[in-house]
């Protein structure tokens, strides 16, 4: 799949030890705020996308900054839609908001590069109902599918993902692409932490 060795050729997933934002340790990361950087496979990804939102109703989107930002800027610009965002924490300076944008009566997809537990997304829809707006949908580029569905679902928000960890871990597992000992470490991690 042209996307996963992408990922790969281009170091956007690397293999090893991570710590996550959830605090998890990961043998491998998702590094997709470079994706952007490779203008095809980018593209393709924004389009597989909005084949994939095409039938949701919703007025704008907010994207979750920073990893989020680059491709709810292209759908935005694709769809014709307005676009805003949010930070996961306030700035402390100038107006000190978390959500730049008006999101008051409208209905909302929120946009992320990857949803693990779900926890950043969640954050998120708290503040953007807070200020009068409905997530209605999330869209992340990679599910890695360690709880973000079932937590969303709490909302009632449901995610929406181009791809799938599983599909691209098993990709690289029947490949040559990484060392046995790597294989090992992502079958261990696949067992215990995908859902």
């Amino acid at each position: 799949m042209d996307f996963i060795k992408s990922l790969v050729e281009n170091k956007l997933l690397l293999i090893g030890n991570f710590v996550l934002t959830s605090g998890k340790i990961s043998p491998y990361y998702l590094d997709l705020r470079r994706l952007s950087n490779y203008y095809e496979i980018f593209s393709d990804t924004v389009n597989k996308a909005i084949d994939k939102i095409k039938n949701i109703d919703f007025d704008m989107i907010i994207g979750i900054a920073t990893g989020g930002m680059p491709f709810a800027s292209f759908i935005s610009c694709r769809m014709g839609k307005p676009l805003g965002y949010i930070r996961m924490e306030k700035k402390g300076y100038g107006t000190d908001k978390i959500l730049e944008a008006d999101v008051s009566g409208k209905k909302i997809l929120l946009v992320d590069d990857v949803a693990t537990t779900g926890g950043s997304l969640s954050k998120a829809v708290e503040v953007i109902n807070s200020e009068g707006g409905r997530v209605v949908a999330s869209l992340v580029i990679v599910d890695r599918e360690e709880g973000a569905e079932k937590k969303l679902d709490e909302y009632g928000v449901k995610l929406i993902s181009v791809y799938k960890i599983r599909e691209i871990l098993e990709y690289l597992l029947n490949s040559s692409l990484i060392s046995d000992n790597d294989k090992n470490n992502i079958k261990e991690y696949l067992v215990k932490n995908i859902e």
